[in-house]
């Protein structure tokens, strides 16, 4: 079963709530695409397969495998074309069986040292 699959079977019903609240309001919204623009312009063919997920009480961890290829600018750096693998960790909130925030870490040091930008030690 794919991490997709996974997740969708994992999460079922759950959907994200109403834009209201702190982290569905129209900034926190827009604050999520201008990231996800972000990384699309940086890294083209960005993917997210997800590795595992653990729910306990209102609370989902999810753990992620960012993978892409750095075809554009990315925090400054000019396209290397190095390929990136880094991991990435999301904690979803739950309340009504809905998503009503959430709080990503992704390994960004990894990114940076993968595309030239920071020197591996």
């Amino acid at each position: 079963m794919t991490g997709e699959a996974r997740a969708a079977a994992f999460l079922g019903g759950l959907r994200p709530a109403p834009a209201t609240g702190s982290h569905r309001s129209p900034a926190a919204i827009s604050s999520a695409r201008q990231v996800i623009g972000m990384m699309r312009s940086g890294f083209p063919d960005v993917q997210w397969p997800l590795e595992e997920m653990i729910k306990e009480g209102d609370t989902v961890a999810a753990r992620f495998t960012m993978r892409g290829t750095h075809d554009g600018e990315f925090f400054g750096v000019p396209a290397s074309g190095n390929k990136v693998s880094v991991q990435a960790m999301n904690f979803y909130y739950l309340a009504d069986g809905r998503i009503v925030g959430e709080r990503g870490q992704p390994d960004l040091l990894g990114v940076m040292q993968q595309i030239g930008a920071v020197p591996t030690p």
